[in-house]
C-alpha cells in the first residue's frame, strides 16, 4: 500500500511513504509548469512544484514516484562513505578535474596555487592559517572552474543547439546541495565545486541541465533526449555521485 501525507509550515514538506518506509521531502514552489523530484547525493528528497499547484495534486503525483524515490535512496546508501571534512593542511589529498593531488602548504607573501607534478602547492602568508589556505585554494578552484566549464559548455551545447536551442547563459557559483540547475529564466547554473570532477562528469551535468530546456522534468522525454545525446549518461551519473561525496 502506498500513501503520502502533507504538512504545511513556513517551509512546506511532504511525507512520502512506500510500504513501511517513509521520507520527508522538502517542497519548493517554482515558476516551472511541471513537477520535478530530486534525490540529492545526501539522500535528501526535494520536490519542485509549480507555484499555483494544489497540495493534493502534488501529493498524488509524488505518490506515483514512491518506488523510484526509495530505489534512489537505497543506491546512495550503498555508496562509499563521505570524504572527511577537509582541514587544508599539508598531506591531504584534494581532487581537481578527477585527479588526486597531495596538498602542500608553503609560506609566501604572494598567495597563489600551482600544480607541481602530483602536488597541489598552496603558497600562503601563514601555513598555520587554515581559513586563509582554504580561501586561496577556493580562488584557484573558482578560476579553473570558469575556464574549464566554459570550454566544456561550448562542446556539450552543440547537439542541443542543432535541435533548435538558443545557447543559454552560463552561471558558475557555489551551490550547497546540487551540481547544477536549469533556471526558469533559461540559464544553466553550475556548482563551482564540480571542478573536482573529471571532464566527462562535468559534461554529464551540463548535458543533464541542457536537456531540461526541452523537458523540465525527469520524465521519458528527458531521458530519451539524454540517451540520444549521451548514451552512457547513467553510468556517468553513478560515477559522479560516488566519486564526489
Amino acid at each position: 500500500m502506498r500513501t503520502i501525507m502533507a504538512a504545511r509550515s513556513a517551509s512546506e514538506q511532504i511525507e512520502i511513504c512506500w510500504g513501511e518506509r517513509r521520507v520527508v521531502a522538502e517542497l519548493l514552489r517554482t515558476e516551472r509548469r511541471s513537477l520535478r523530484i530530486d534525490v540529492r547525493p545526501t539522500g535528501e528528497v526535494a520536490i519542485f512544484a509549480p507555484a499555483g499547484e494544489e497540495i493534493d495534486e502534488i501529493r498524488s503525483r509524488a505518490c506515483r514516484k514512491g518506488a523510484w524515490i526509495f530505489a534512489q535512496i537505497d543506491t546512495i546508501a550503498q555508496r562509499p562513505k563521505v570524504t572527511p571534512k577537509r582541514r587544508f593542511i599539508s598531506g591531504e589529498t584534494h581532487l581537481l578535474l578527477g585527479r588526486q593531488y597531495r596538498l602542500s602548504i608553503e609560506q609566501s607573501d604572494d598567495p597563489h596555487v600551482r600544480l607541481d607534478g602530483e602536488r597541489l602547492v598552496v603558497s600562503a602568508r601563514s601555513t598555520d592559517d587554515q581559513a586563509h589556505c582554504r580561501r586561496v585554494l577556493q580562488v584557484f578552484y573558482s578560476l579553473r572552474a570558469r575556464e574549464v566549464f566554459r570550454q566544456r559548455f561550448d562542446v556539450v551545447a552543440e547537439p542541443f543547439v542543432r535541435k533548435g536551442l538558443k545557447r543559454p547563459p552560463l552561471v558558475i557559483r557555489p551551490m550547497s546541495k546540487r551540481w547544477g540547475s536549469f533556471t526558469p529564466g533559461g540559464r544553466v547554473v553550475l556548482n563551482v565545486d564540480l571542478v573536482r570532477a573529471s571532464p566527462k562528469l562535468i559534461d554529464y551535468v551540463i548535458c543533464h541541465e541542457l536537456a531540461h530546456a526541452f523537458h523540465p522534468d525527469h520524465g521519458e522525454g528527458w531521458r530519451s533526449l539524454l540517451d540520444s545525446v549521451m548514451p552512457d549518461w547513467m553510468s556517468r551519473k553513478a560515477e559522479l555521485e560516488s566519486s564526489l561525496r
